[in-house]
């Protein structure tokens, strides 16, 4: 008997083959994207040795992403097999950069800087492509759990890149560490290519031979606008505007750990609480399943703010073991928050506009959290990491604060409640 037949309902996996080759190349690729973080950071730290640059990293590696409200529209026409191969070959050769400019002796803080907003771009299209694709190739009744083993598997490989990419670092410098992520962007690439996704369904009659349609800047343009119209016209609208402000001081807090690391254990500290955070987020997905017919307003609520309490308390208590295991302990909450929203959002937007919504949405994320991490790590020169880290616990608490004041969030049901197409 397969595992997953003994499993419970909430446990088992989708069977479809397309399903855990996508699984397995995000896996892939996000344990390329572990590596390259820690890498990235502490080498920014290491020549600097300033919260301002590190900062300054953050937003250079997260910013461009509020591009992907543009990529939406082509997502949603696009084969989105080839746009995820695309990616990961463009991020492995780009990691090279930085390892070719070392051996010829050229290698600088600017060098390692331009390199990051160049590896964002190649997520422009990847992050609302995968959101897309996953509703094509699972069963509505199984996207919860499609989501929370997408969330499961990938975080606890990122936490686990993320752990041992700072005992890399300490063992064989930052700049090997990125020979090590051209070659899991690569694999991933293959991964992605073999992919089969099915086109979405659509009766516009300028749907042409390939399975798309034509797109002239007319109707480009009002595909943006109406991508953007699902999010006010509905109470994913709150949603959002509950994470950005979260966002932006977690993100200001993440701008100042290396420092906050740094002054605790070194690279291998900062590894280690990167990892916890990761692995926090890996609990609370294998969790959200068992809340998915359970009020998704109540549980934000309460669990939100619980995740801000332990946050502040692990910056408070300090001492790397406990502050790592009270950062991952803050991140439950925000695992099941992760699979709950997203479930939401792919069974309540049509699929003919999930793109455009994912990457409104990743967008508008990807302005606030680049901000975020600019500002922080100005923040940490001015008055320090242990200040910044505690604005984030606050930011984690206020975001359960909001979902329990306002209404239509407090009473929002269940995820598998969520009628298809009802944000539409």
């Amino acid at each position: 008997m397969p595992v997953s037949d003994a499993l419970p309902r909430q446990f088992s996996l989708p069977q479809d083959p397309s399903f855990r080759r996508m699984l397995a190349g995000r896996a892939t690729s996000f344990l390329g994207d572990g590596l390259y973080t820690v890498a990235a950071m502490w080498l920014v730290f290491e020549l600097t040795g300033s919260t301002t640059y590190t900062g300054l990293a953050g937003f250079l590696l997260r910013g461009p992403n509020a591009l992907k409200v543009l990529a939406g529209p082509l997502v949603d026409r696009a084969r989105l097999e080839r746009v995820l191969a695309g990616s990961e070959a463009v991020g492995a050769v780009l990691s090279l950069i930085v390892p070719l400019a070392a051996l010829s002796g050229n290698l600088s803080v600017w060098i390692v800087l331009a390199v990051l907003p160049c590896m964002a771009l190649t997520e422009l299209f990847a992050a609302p492509a995968q959101t897309a694709a996953l509703p094509r190739i699972v069963a509505k009744e199984s996207l919860v759990r499609a989501n929370s083993a997408f969330s499961i598997v990938t975080s606890a490989v990122d936490a686990g890149a993320k752990a041992a990419g700072g005992a890399l670092v300490a063992a064989i410098g930052a700049v090997a560490l990125y020979g090590v992520d051209a070659a899991t962007y690569a694999v991933a690439a293959l991964l992605f290519l073999g992919l089969s996704i099915p086109e979405a369904g659509s009766d516009d009659p300028g749907e042409n031979e390939g399975g798309g349609t034509s797109l002239d800047f007319a109707a480009y343009r009002r595909e943006l606008r109406e991508g953007i119209a699902v999010l006010t016209g509905s109470v994913l609208g709150a949603m959002l505007l509950a994470s950005l402000v979260a966002n932006f001081l977690t993100s200001a807090a993440f701008a100042v750990l290396p420092a906050y690391a740094a002054a605790l254990s070194g690279a291998a500290g900062y590894g280690l609480l990167l990892a916890a955070t990761t692995a926090g987020v890996v609990a609370g997905s294998l969790l959200a399943p068992l809340v998915e017919d359970r009020s998704l307003g109540a549980t934000n609520a309460v669990g939100l703010s619980l995740a801000g309490a332990a946050w502040v308390a692990g910056v408070e208590l300090g001492g790397v073991a406990l502050t790592a295991a009270l950062f991952g302990l803050s991140r439950v909450p925000v695992g099941v928050y992760n699979v709950g929203v997203q479930a939401t959002m792919q069974t309540g937007v049509p699929d003919d506009r999930l793109g455009r919504v994912t990457a409104t949405v990743s967008s508008l994320s990807n302005v606030v959290g680049p901000l975020g991490l600019l500002l922080g790590g100005a923040a940490g020169a001015a008055v320090g990491a242990r200040a910044v880290l505690l604005a984030g616990g606050v930011g984690i608490a206020l975001t359960g604060a909001f979902w329990a004041a306002v209404p239509p969030l407090r009473r929002f049901g269940a995820p598998t409640a969520v009628r298809p197409g009802a944000f539409g």
